[in-house]
């Protein structure tokens, strides 16, 4: 069993270790747009990526979840030892890639909503039950990546999270710094558990780090697609938007509180999916005359087909993770959260470094 600490490490990478990446990811995009595009392909030529464009939805989400399983495990064993989680990242890369090849969510306006703003309202709740579906297959590929690490690469290390933010790591990635160790009933059967006196406090950091990356990305996402003039919807705008909004929610969530996976940045993504596409159930039809447009959504986050943004968030949420520096864990923070911290550690942690001196020598030249 694995005891884990509440801090993550950053790592520095050679010229090998991105080429491993690059190659796993190569694989990874070859697999999505070649088996995995005969899997989720709509049926009309022109159609969006969705359960909703299939014509059998049911064999749509077992053939993606068999092929998340494979990638996953393929990624993980070609560069697992490089980055945590490269193999939830190449499943989200995949998943977006066929995203990009079908067509945009106008397809999903124009054949089921065609204007009517009870029909769009009635297709945004059915895009945030989807959206959970999309999670479900990364969730398995999370869990792929810690039951691959475990069993067949550096599980039974010895965990050093106790270490420095500000060190570069340079040793595999350890079974303690992958998102599967921190969920709930899974992580115990990694052979993983939390510190018996930080459980509390580690939980509490986490659901900070969730609520503040969400509200963040929703921020984010809705200034980057909207404008003056409502325009067509665009496969880039809306992968570029919800990359840069999670990646933004994860770069100031980590400013203030320090978790040790990716977990709970992962979990804000399906989070900001269902609350964008229940807000569009909730929105009032805009006025104006573009209110006849079939094509232009009356909320946001009807620009994106849930496939995209599950993948897109997930993968800005891994990328900000593996490049944005941990700040050590505010004292004042740590202890409004209820974390336990003597008043030696409070003065040590507040306490300037220590300067080197130098002895002078008495003699003279």
């Amino acid at each position: 069993m694995h005891s884990v600490e509440h801090m993550s490490i950053r790592r520095h990478l050679r010229l090998v270790d991105k080429l491993m990446l690059l190659t796993a990811f190569a694989v990874a995009a070859s697999l999505f747009l070649s088996v995995g595009w005969m899997a989720v392909a709509p049926s009309d030529p022109q159609g969006a990526v969705s359960l909703l464009t299939h014509e059998n939805p049911a064999l749509m989400v077992v053939e993606a979840l068999a092929l998340a399983a494979v990638t996953a495990s393929l990624a993980t064993l070609i560069a697992g030892t490089r980055l945590p989680d490269v193999g939830i990242f190449a499943v989200a890369l995949g998943l977006a890639l066929t995203s990009i090849r079908g067509g945009t969510a106008t397809y999903l306006l124009i054949t089921m909503a065609d204007g009517d703003s009870g029909a769009e309202r009635l297709l945004a709740g059915q895009l945030a039950g989807e959206a959970l579906i999309w999670t479900g297959v990364l969730f398995l590929s999370m869990v792929i990546c810690g039951w691959v690490t475990r069993h067949f690469q550096n599980g039974d290390a010895e965990s050093t999270l106790g270490s420095s933010q500000s060190e570069y790591a340079t040793h595999p990635v350890l079974l303690t710094e992958l998102s599967a160790t921190e969920c709930p009933g899974v992580s115990r059967r990694l052979g993983v558990v939390a510190e018996a006196s930080r459980p509390l406090s580690a939980r509490l950091a986490g659901l900070k780090t969730t609520l503040v990356t969400a509200l963040v990305a929703m921020f984010a996402f809705n200034v980057l697609v909207s404008g003056r003039v409502p325009q067509s919807i665009k496969h880039g705008q809306v992968i570029f938007a919800v990359i840069a909004a999670f990646f933004l929610g994860v770069w100031i969530s980590k400013k203030w509180f320090a978790c040790r996976t990716a977990f709970w940045s992962l979990l804000a993504v399906p989070i900001v999916a269902v609350l964008g596409y229940s807000w569009a159930v909730s929105a009032n039809a805009s006025g104006g005359k573009y209110a006849d447009l079939a094509n232009l959504p009356m909320s946001d986050f009807l620009r994106a087909t849930p496939i995209a943004f599950i993948a897109a968030g997930a993968m800005g949420v891994l990328t900000a993770r593996w490049i944005v520096s941990d700040n050590p864990p505010n004292p004042l923070l740590v202890l409004a959260a209820g974390g336990p911290m003597s008043a030696e550690d409070f003065g040590r942690s507040n306490r300037p470094s220590p300067r080197k001196t130098v002895k002078k020598s008495g003699k003279r030249r």
